[in-house]
């Protein structure tokens, strides 16, 4: 009976055993399940990151050359001459310059590198021939600095002047007609302004992005700036100050060691960070800006809780990325509006105003207003003088049309600056399959014309490529069914969906979804949910499901933006996500 006995208890033991074990082994390849799909979460983060400083960066680049193309309409001598010219005007549209764009200061060095002219009076005559950036212009590049300290005070974060802040440069040739160099053009831009393009992990308590340079110092704002001050790490702020180290062995974190060897990679198993917390990571390496991008979350905020995490992640993520594309469409169009501002201050554009006199004039204005058009990469671009009548317009057809009545001629004289509805088009313009045609979907953004003394001259009008806004909103990467779309006031999608070729083979659409499509449930005729609270004025979510304009239950994200009257939505299959959540719920007994 003993025997019996003791031969059960073994048994039991052996089977409580191997069950323990093959629940350990269970919860340790879930954990790995969730690592690997955070590690992709991560890549996403830091691939459109990337994408967005790129873009950042080549704005820039637009920025500085279309005004190094004009500043020699101000005053050519006035740059390479020893005499003492008039630099009132120029350096009026340089402040202008720098306060549109936000901007420290932007500068003019003759050909031998002395400024002499500058938004910071107290940098005129100093020598900067030995500096990288001048030394590129002046080989016909538009260059990039690093982020360096600077070598003069410049204001900070706190509006107070400081020696060596974190400065960066974007400089440029100034030449003439014959292509001959006058100078070099010279924005110092604000580091603040690059570490706003960094979008904050907000979704959850740890995850962050930051920047490093070739030497492993962070370039950017740490999420846990505050702490490493108190902890003495750092005395003002992370940029060049905090050099990404392990703490426990004063060498390198992994993640940057890795990262400066020019890869893309990532860890899921973890590695300290600059704290010495363990976190998993990813990171990929900018070649042309000599900086690494890193993305990071600790490892107990990833591993823990597993089921909450799979209860909330996907309207996290969803949310998150809602807000990041809301973001971004009022960078796009906000940038818009600057280049307005900016181009209705140069002298040729209020010269144009009441039109040309010359056929030498008609080529030369022709070719100023495509050299925009094609540097901003605009449709079209027109100028109307004081009664709305197009005076001078890279769509040739449009010279001599009244445009008095038109929004965009109104709402600009009225308030300055205007973007329009996305609207079909009255004239006949360029489509994505090579037509030219009508009712092809466009957006204008306007900016009135004043003459010196401030009397109203005429208006500015950039005819932009909505394939712009539809780039913005397929660059989201939400799985096989996910997609990000913008919606008029009216309910109808004025950017492309993700479903085009199923539209079209089902007759919803002819062309395109863009003001073609209206958001309607084709069950009831009615407009979705998503779309009906989006257009209530709010910002919301669903996540039981509703059916979306092809009548597929969907999970959806939406919010309304009112300086544009748009909204976007931001929707999944309800099927795929929780069929991707679904292979966790067995390790819901282990919480």
């Amino acid at each position: 009976m003993r025997k019996t006995a003791s031969v059960a208890i073994v048994v039991f033991v052996l089977f409580s055993s191997l069950s323990l074990f093959f629940d350990k082994m269970t919860f340790s390849d879930t954990l790995s399940i969730i690592r690997e799909g955070i590690v992709r979460d991560l890549q996403g983060i830091t691939r459109k990151q990337a994408e967005i400083i790129t873009n950042w960066m080549d704005a820039r680049k637009k920025d500085i050359r279309v005004t190094a193309h004009n500043l020699p309409a101000y005053h050519g001598s006035a740059i390479r001459e020893d005499k003492e010219p008039d630099l009132s005007k120029p350096l009026e549209y340089l402040m202008l310059i720098k306060d549109i764009y936000h901007y420290k200061e932007v500068f003019i060095a003759n050909p031998t590198g002395a400024i002499i002219l500058s938004t910071d009076k107290n940098n005129v005559g100093k020598d900067v021939a030995s500096t990288q950036y001048f030394q590129e212009a002046m080989k016909g590049k538009t260059f990039f600095s690093d982020i360096m300290p600077s070598t003069v005070p410049i204001e900070n974060e706190f509006g107070e002047l400081e020696l060596g802040l974190p400065t960066m440069f974007v400089s440029t040739a100034v030449t003439n007609e014959k292509m001959e160099v006058l100078g070099v053009l010279v924005y110092r831009l604000d580091v603040n302004e690059l570490i706003k393009l960094i979008i904050p992990m907000k979704a959850t308590e740890t995850g962050e992005i930051y920047l490093i340079n070739k030497d492993g110092f962070m370039l950017t704002k740490s999420r846990f700036t505050d702490n490493l001050k108190e902890s003495g790490v750092i005395k003002k702020r992370t940029s060049l100050e905090l050099k990404v180290v392990n703490p426990k062995t004063g060498n390198l974190a992994f993640a940057v060691q890795q990262c400066l060897k020019g890869q893309e990679g990532h860890n899921e198993t973890g590695y300290l960070d600059y704290r010495g917390v363990s976190v998993i990571g990813y990171w990929t390496w900018l070649p042309y800006l000599n900086w690494g991008l890193i993305a990071e979350i600790n490892v107990d905020e990833a591993c823990n809780e597993v089921r909450k995490f799979f209860q909330d992640t996907t309207l996290k993520n969803l949310r998150g990325l809602m807000h990041r594309q809301v973001n971004l469409v009022k960078m796009c169009i906000e940038g818009h509006k600057n280049n307005a501002r900016a181009i209705t201050r140069k002298p040729q554009t209020i010269q144009y105003t009441k039109g040309v006199g010359s056929v030498d004039e008609f080529v030369s204005a022709l070719n100023y207003l495509e050299f925009i058009r094609d540097e901003y990469g605009y449709k079209g671009v027109f100028i109307c003088d004081a009664s709305g009548k197009i005076k001078l317009a890279t769509e040739k057809n449009l010279v001599g049309m009244d445009v008095s009545r038109e929004d965009y001629f109104v709402e600009a004289k009225k308030n300055g600056v205007f973007v329009s509805d996305v609207k079909a088009s009255t004239t006949p313009i360029l489509s994505e399959f090579g037509k030219v045609e009508r009712n092809i979907p466009t957006l204008f953004v306007s900016s009135v014309i004043q003459e010196a003394n401030g009397t109203f001259a005429g208006v500015l009008v950039f005819r932009v490529d909505t394939a712009e806004l539809n780039k913005l909103m397929q660059g989201i990467e939400i799985g096989e069914s996910g997609e990000a779309y913008l919606i008029n006031s009216e309910g109808v999608l004025i950017t492309e969906s993700r479903f085009v070729i199923e539209l079209k083979r089902n007759g919803m659409i002819k062309d395109r979804t863009a003001l073609e499509l209206k958001g309607i449930n084709p069950k009831t005729g009615r407009l979705t949910k998503g779309i009906v609270e989006c257009l209530s004025g709010g910002e919301g979510y669903d996540v039981t499901g509703y059916p979306d304009y092809r009548g597929v239950p969907v999970l959806g994200t939406w919010c309304w933006i009112p300086e544009y009257e748009w909204g976007i939505v931001v929707e999944i299959d309800l099927d795929e996500a929780f069929r991707k959540s679904s292979a966790f719920w067995g390790i819901k007994q282990y919480f």
